[in-house]
């Protein structure tokens, strides 16, 4: 099978949904958990895929991506809660790296926060970032960059989150990147990822995060379908 030139992949059909009505939809399949929507734009072939929330879906569905399609790189989007006041609501956050919150093996010798044969800080593609920030630099799109901390946890107690800043010094929590990096590593795929801040992580997460996830998916959008145009015009260029 000829490999996929990119891939998105989210954990929320929600989070994907604006960027899908930009794209010219050829076929949708699920397999197991993941639905896959198969699609073009500009006459490129691309898959969209809803994983499903947390760490599990997250693994699975980029192993199998890996596995079956080859893609070229895999970007993923999404929202985070902010784990400190760097990052206003609706900040765009390119993801520098990302670490497990939840993972204690210090049991058996390893550093906090750290599976074995794993790094404890796990590191997104420097040149898909690069590539990334450029689209949103030409789109006007303000966009930070960031380390993200990952566990299967919604993260909405404000002790809490002060706990996972000072262990991980991550700036923003979520439930899939650090998995989708891991696997995505040892795939030798590039990956990347966009997430953008929907609640503060704190006692207000459950009413910030409905209010501002379609703004937010309309905004990664944005920035998606400008950067895989570019993709395109620069591959036939050539």
């Amino acid at each position: 099978m000829k490999s996929i030139p990119c891939v998105v992949i989210a954990a929320m059909h929600e989070e994907l949904a604006p960027l899908k009505q930009r794209l010219h939809v050829e076929k949708e399949e699920r397999v197991g958990g993941i639905h896959l929507t198969h699609a073009q734009i500009d006459g490129e072939s691309i898959i969209l895929a809803v994983c499903g929330i947390g760490k599990a879906n997250a693994g699975a569905t980029i192993q199998y991506l890996a596995t079956v399609y080859s893609p070229e790189e895999i970007i993923n989007i999404g929202s985070a809660g902010a784990l400190t006041d760097r990052f206003s609501i609706g900040a765009t956050v390119l993801v520098t790296e990302s670490i497990y919150h939840d993972v204690d093996c210090t049991g058996v010798g390893e550093d906090p926060y750290t599976l074995p044969r794993v790094p404890s800080i796990i590191p997104s593609d420097l040149a898909l970032i690069a590539r990334l920030r450029e689209a949103a630099n030409q789109s006007g799109i303000p966009v930070a960059e960031g380390r993200v901390a990952t566990g299967d946890s919604f993260i909405s107690d404000g002790e809490l989150r002060s706990q996972i800043h000072e262990g991980t010094k991550a700036d923003c929590a979520e439930m899939e990147t650090a998995a989708f990096a891991q696997i995505a590593q040892l795939n030798e795929v590039p990956f990347a990822s966009i997430r953008s801040i929907s609640d503060r992580a704190d006692g207000t997460a459950d009413i910030s995060f409905d209010t501002f996830l379609r703004k937010i998916s309309e905004r990664n959008a944005d920035l998606l379908e400008h950067y895989l145009s570019t993709r395109v015009a620069t591959r036939i260029v050539s």
